[in-house]
């Protein structure tokens, strides 16, 4: 099976490396569905595919708008320049953007979208006819339905996301935010309007009534978080190739975090078989990444102890990313640190180094600014600073390792 991890920027593509993903999915310039923010210009793009060959992991290439006929020759002029980097696999959602992938470049790897909504076996053959090789299935199905679909197409790779958040609409194609917003979620310019609380009024009257009833309104479009750490091996046998880690627009350190557990789950699986065990420990580390409530979505329709909805727009923040660790000096047992959130002397800080197989905390009992050498009471973010650090362990802490803090803000 293949991990493979958001990478929304350079810097995220190289902490889903650096903490063990198979492969990484990057947007295609203004061409993906998380442009412009969390895209890649050719540049980093380049950078970015150097840095994941040297570690050996594959890069993905997400170009899976639904385009208008005036995207298309800027769409391949990047997509040529793109190719010449050396891209493992282009993913796309588009028949049309297909067909001319096909008849430009027929050898390059082609994976469907989730977009395209596969959900049953006749759709994979046809799909499979077109040249591609992998389908991205619709998020929509359950493992049983899954297994259906590998056992009547075995020679077509399947990948399903088991992490993240869930779009509310039919394989996350909505027209809520282009309707709202003026922004198309179909070409990556969702505005997120499915969190957003809603009341129900009838014109002729001045109350408003909750559509559930519930004193904080209702959020009947807010779908909860997918987490499928507990079920590795169920999601092994449906056949699947592919896990697949949502989270493109989140930090750097929800990258880490994520793709470390989801690793370690997968790995124990791998050397185990039907030894597996699962890690309780694994969950309570993913409760530590902003998320909304975890479901295990549509795969498992036969639970009932779970609904898909939420009752709260904003996210679970019981942590938070504070900063990373640019050197550790262990001569003077201090570590640099940028900054990215706010942290004071007396916290505990918990270091995620990919070296390591669990957190390495650190008490901040002082904190050096940089440029000075004075001392502070907070670091903020941008700061860089420094913090002593002596561990009875004698370990050494790698760069760019990811720091948090318990999120006592919240």
């Amino acid at each position: 099976m293949e991990l493979l991890a958001p990478a929304g920027n350079l810097e995220k593509l190289k902490t889903a490396v650096r903490f063990g993903a198979d492969a990484v999915y990057c947007g295609a310039g203004s061409f993906s569905l998380r442009a412009p923010d969390a895209s890649f210009n050719l540049e980093n793009l380049a950078r970015g595919i150097d840095f994941a060959h040297e570690h050996g992991s594959r890069v993905y290439l997400a170009m899976n708008i639904f385009p208008f006929d005036n995207d298309f020759e800027q769409m391949f002029t990047y997509f040529t320049e793109a190719m010449k980097l050396g891209i493992d696999a282009v993913i796309v959602s588009d028949p049309g953007v297909l067909a001319r992938i096909r008849r430009l470049f027929p050898s390059v790897e082609i994976h469907l979208s989730t977009q395209a909504n596969t959900t049953n076996s006749e759709s994979v053959m046809f799909w499979r006819d077109q040249g591609v090789k992998r389908i991205i299935l619709a998020r929509e199905l359950s493992l049983a339905q899954i297994a259906e679909i590998k056992d009547n197409v075995p020679e077509v790779e399947l990948e399903a996301f088991v992490h993240g958040a869930m779009c509310i609409s039919y394989s996350g194609r909505c027209l809520l935010s282009k309707f709202l917003n003026n922004r198309s979620a179909n070409r990556g310019l969702c505005t997120h309007p499915c969190r957003w609380e809603y009341r129900l009024k009838e014109v002729g009257r001045e109350e408003e009534l909750a559509i559930h009833e519930d004193e904080r309104g209702s959020y009947i479009l807010n779908s909860r978080d997918l987490c499928m750490i507990k079920y590795i091996p169920e999601l092994a046998e449906a056949g699947l190739t592919g896990l697949k880690i949502e989270g493109r627009m989140k930090t750097a350190y929800y990258v880490a975090a994520v793709t470390r557990i989801y690793r370690a789950a997968i790995d124990r699986y791998l050397e185990q078989g039907e030894d597996y065990s699962f890690e309780p420990g694994w969950l309570e580390e993913l409760d530590k990444v902003p998320h909304r409530p975890y479901s295990s979505g549509f795969y498992l329709p036969e639970k009932d102890d779970e609904t898909e909805y939420t009752f709260k727009a904003s996210p679970i923040r019981n942590y938070k990313f504070v900063g990373t660790v640019e050197a550790h000096e262990t001569g003077n047992k201090e570590l640099l640190i940028e900054a990215r959130n706010r942290f004071a002397v007396g916290e505990v800080l918990e270091i995620l180094d990919p070296v390591y197989s669990e957190p390495v905390e650190v008490k901040v009992d002082k904190i050096i600014d940089q440029r000075d050498g004075s001392s502070l009471k907070q670091a903020h973010n941008s700061y860089r600073v420094k913090i002593p650090f002596s561990d009875q362990k004698g370990r050494q802490i790698s760069k760019h390792s990811i720091i948090r803090a318990e999120n006592i803000d919240e």
